[in-house]
């Protein structure tokens, strides 16, 4: 599952750099795209459910205001792909379209952009290598002045982005990836899709933007016949702890306006989404062997 957008302590740690060719690093990174490109094909054996939480905390950390919970599923679509929908809102309101056909369903989330740049970041030119070991390899991407004003947005965004990037020593597929966004280029504001409201949301800027903070976690599920090719690689956990605009009057989220109770300076977002996945037909669940 690509995030839309798991996160721990090690976030762009300052390790002594390798004194690797950064080509070989490169060529590594593009190994990293390649192997998540060809997981991104396997999804139409799996199924998957996701949970989502987002709180909003003060300077000390402290809880503000807790918002309604989602659970997302996957949704097979015509072809045998895969899109995420949600199925369940935390405080029961009924989830939009979620008696509509698949196509449906799809088309409407479809239609809410996805900020965080995972793609992207994945082909950065700017990378060297970190560390190595007997499980793999961490990468270091650098952000890229070159980039941070172009056109395209995927582009520039990931052009902002500090990041690790440690890869599975078998696959080069990129098992963990931790980073913050360090300039402007992921700054944007748009028109949110408000599904819920009786009326248009007005123009919103998005929350991943500079200062924000992510670490994702894939873990690979074995397919039940031991067949490699079907094997997939789930982002189990994700964190995102972002900025928020002390003016800010409402958030949104997977079409949804929720209003924001108190204002305040400083206040970031945080949010978490932990997956279970389970093979298409197959009573299997989330593992975390290798």
């Amino acid at each position: 599952m690509i995030p839309r957008a798991c996160f721990g302590a090690a976030l762009v740690a300052a390790l002594a750099a390798s004194a690797a060719p950064a080509d070989e690093a490169s060529d590594l990174l593009a190994k990293a795209y390649e192997a998540m490109q060809s997981n991104l094909a396997r999804q139409d054996h799996w199924n998957w459910n996701v949970h989502e939480v987002r709180r909003l905390v003060d300077k000390a950390g402290g809880v503000v205001q807790t918002f309604p919970t989602v659970d997302i599923e996957s949704v097979i679509r015509n072809g045998g792909k895969r899109c995420n929908a949600v199925v369940a809102w935390g405080d029961g309101k009924k989830p939009f379209l979620v008696d509509a056909d698949p196509e449906r369903r799809c088309q409407a989330m479809e239609a809410i952009p996805d900020p965080f740049p995972l793609t992207a970041l994945l082909r950065s030119r700017k990378v060297r290598i970190q560390a190595k070991s007997a499980g793999g390899v961490t990468l270091a991407v650098s952000i890229d002045k070159s980039r941070i004003k172009d056109a395209d947005f995927p582009t520039r965004c990931a052009a902002s982005i500090e990041a690790t990037v440690r890869l599975d020593a078998a696959t080069s597929f990129p098992v963990e990836i931790a980073g913050e966004v360090v300039e402007s280029g992921c700054n944007q504001v748009n028109q949110p899709v408000s599904h819920y409201a009786a009326r248009p949301a007005g123009p919103a800027s998005s929350i991943f933007r500079k200062s924000a903070r992510f670490h994702l976690e894939f873990v690979l599920q074995k397919d039940k016949f031991q067949n490699a090719a079907n094997s997939f690689w789930v982002c189990a956990r994700q964190q995102f702890d972002q900025p928020f605009d002390p003016n800010a009057t409402y958030l949104y989220y997977w079409g949804r306006q929720v209003a924001v109770e108190q204002r305040g300076v400083g206040r970031r977002l945080i949010k978490e989404m932990h997956t279970t996945a389970r093979e298409f037909g197959a009573e299997t669940q989330l593992r975390f062997d290798k």
